[in-house]
């Protein structure tokens, strides 16, 4: 009987310890498959080309340059680029949010027929690749000049950002109680400020996470910026990245150190506000 028990006692301290490893096994090989080629493009940047087409490849710079940088703000127009995505970028995250903000009270507080399902049109719109939406969109906004236009592109990454942003309000402003607002009628606020005033900030964490989608949707599009900007002045990042593969070489110091400053932004952002962009997602049961 105490032998039983001793083998119990003994599993019972040993099987979480061997779980405890075996998960931080898993996690460290997990971080390592995706953090790896982050730390490459990130140390290839600021090593000289030799050195990155090198071979054997050399994980640990020999030398460490900022000549990639320099070449790039200098040499190219990757500066305008970055300006007309975050244009691009804030421009959508504006127009997103306020059309979700104002869609998605309006289906949760006004007695609307058949707005569930609505809201589940909305949210079946999202499932449009922008590839599909491409070439309809050049034939509209060349018929009405909106072809290499800041507000044309802003529209075609709304049309993909809108139909996600208005289910993702519906779903915050349910959580917010109507009593709240009840509240302020009593007291003689109008329903426009009583919305301004308690449900849009009771519903902040799921604007931020609204804000966040848009952001990534128009700073990471590749799609409707090469189909839709044909002037070289008007491209974003994504396209003018591609430039600098061309059939004769490919220029993998500029490569490098353009990936990495398009992709810092949307690691700044998950790593600071990723709790937002959870509770986006587990809120809208997505």
């Amino acid at each position: 009987m105490s032998t039983t028990s001793s083998s119990q006692t003994l599993a019972q301290r040993v099987l979480p310890r061997i779980h405890r490893v075996l998960l931080y096994a898993f996690a460290a090989v997990f971080v390592f498959a995706f953090g790896f080629p982050i730390y490459w493009m990130m140390v290839s940047s600021i090593t000289p080309l030799e050195q990155v087409i090198s071979y054997p490849p050399s994980f640990v710079p020999l030398e460490m340059t900022f000549e990639n940088y320099e070449r790039l703000l200098s040499d190219t127009s990757f500066a305008q680029w970055m300006f007309n995505s975050l244009v691009v970028s804030f421009g959508n995250i504006a127009l997103s949010i306020t059309v979700s903000i104002l869609a998605g009270y309006g289906l949760t507080r006004f007695h609307l027929p058949y707005k569930k399902h609505l809201a589940y049109i909305f949210l079946f719109a999202y499932m449009f690749a922008p590839v599909m939406l491409g070439v309809p969109y050049f034939m509209i906004f060349h018929q009405y000049g909106l072809l290499n236009t800041y507000p044309g592109i802003i529209l075609a990454h709304s049309s993909v950002t809108i139909p996600f942003t208005i289910w993702l309000m519906w779903q915050f402003f349910q959580t917010v109680p109507i009593e709240l607002e009840e509240s302020a009628w009593i007291y003689g606020a109008p329903r426009w400020k009583s919305m301004l005033e308690v449900a849009i900030p009771s519903a902040a964490p799921g604007i931020v996470a609204a804000a966040i989608f848009a952001f990534g949707i128009s700073w990471s599009d590749y799609t409707f910026a090469l189909i839709l900007i044909s002037d070289p002045s008007m491209q974003m990042m994504t396209v003018g990245i591609a430039n600098f593969t061309t059939g004769a070489e490919i220029f993998w110091d500029l490569i490098m150190a353009s990936i990495t400053l398009l992709v810092i932004p949307p690691l700044l952002i998950i790593f600071f506000l990723n709790k937002y962009i959870l509770k986006g997602f587990s809120v809208s049961g997505m």
